[in-house]
């Protein structure tokens, strides 16, 4: 649940990242007519991932809108760190952006070490493009039907139900560690290198309960096959309305999701990062682009500069004293 403070927060660090835009306008001169060439959206993850889907929309759309060439390079490796590294060190003339993640723009600074970039100083947040929410599920087996019987249960049974995610320090992983500290229950962590093969498991009961993203868990909750207790996110999933959330079904103060947003080099002009901002929020209002979005159970959002800037601090600050007190840290990939 976001509070007054958080709020207040996010607005300081957003007028402070405005005034770092405005600062960086000095010392790089806008052009007009911009783009006056081709435009290039890095997307650090392969071909066909999630992040590699939105940055293709948001390609294309823009392409569509300024009648001019956008494409996207998929720069994969070092869980997203070359991509995010190669728009860090481009020119801050608005012709190479990166799609980043979660991953790329708060929490792997965090988990990594020697990351070839700043996360905080090396970029200009332009807008949050969308946020994905994630899903808490069990084995239809298991006598837990809500968040209260799997907290009670985990209470009973500490370190008896085996809790899969889609690998250390993902999103999913993340969330498990953050509901356990809210919770304070205790799961028996399974990392796998995805969520493709942790699904056979979780179908088998050999992982009792797991987060991850709804749209991976969606089928198989529709089918029977898997029970959705809770969705991560502040506001029920619009695919499972009659599933609460983690917050009001009794973990207070409990939001995760994964998201996706655009960013540009430090220290880009203010008046393109104004047209990039404006343009990538119209494109997020499309009825036909929330379609696209709609099978990865991703919501557009579209905002300003400034908000997106305060809501990363917000997020590696929170995620990052998470990591600190858990002691998790991964190696690239």
């Amino acid at each position: 649940m976001t509070t007054r403070r958080g709020l207040m927060q996010g607005l300081v660090h957003g007028m402070a990242a405005s005034a770092a835009v405005l600062a960086g306008s000095r010392s790089a001169f806008a052009r007009p007519d911009y783009p006056t060439k081709q435009v290039k959206v890095i997307a650090p993850f392969a071909p066909g991932a999630a992040t590699d889907t939105c940055a293709r929309i948001v390609a294309q759309r823009l392409g569509e809108r300024w009648g001019k060439p956008v494409i996207v390079e998929n720069k994969v490796g070092a869980s997203g760190a070359i991509g995010a590294a190669a728009v860090a060190q481009a020119t801050p003339d608005g012709h190479t952006l990166l799609l980043g993640t979660i991953g790329t723009s708060a929490t792997n600074a965090h988990l990594m070490p020697n990351m070839p970039y700043d996360t905080l100083n090396d970029f200009t947040p332009i807008s949050l493009f969308a946020t994905v929410a994630m899903l808490v599920v069990v084995h239809p087996s298991q006598p837990i039907h809500s968040i209260a019987e799997l907290v009670a249960y985990a209470e009973k049974n500490p370190g008896k139900l085996n809790c899969g995610t889609a690998g250390i320090g993902s999103s999913p992983h993340l969330a498990a560690l953050l509901f356990e500290s809210l919770a304070k229950v205790r799961f028996e962590h399974v990392a796998y290198a995805g969520v493709a093969p942790m699904i056979p498991d979780l179908l088998q009961n050999r992982v009792n309960v797991s987060l991850g993203d709804a749209s991976s868990f969606l089928p198989h909750v529709r089918s029977g096959a898997l029970r959705a207790i809770g969705v991560t996110t502040a506001t029920r999933f619009e695919g499972l309305p009659e599933v609460p959330t983690v917050a009001e079904a009794g973990v207070k103060g409990y939001e995760a999701s994964a998201w996706y947003g655009v960013l540009g080099p430090a220290r880009m002009p203010a008046d393109i990062v104004s047209k990039l901002s404006g343009d990538i929020g119209a494109i997020a209002r499309l009825p036909e682009v929330k379609q696209q979005l709609a099978p990865l159970a991703a919501v557009t959002v579209g905002s300003t500069s400034a908000e997106f800037a305060g809501f990363i601090r917000t997020e590696y600050d929170r995620w990052g004293k998470l990591i600190r007190d858990s002691g998790v840290q991964v190696k690239p990939s």
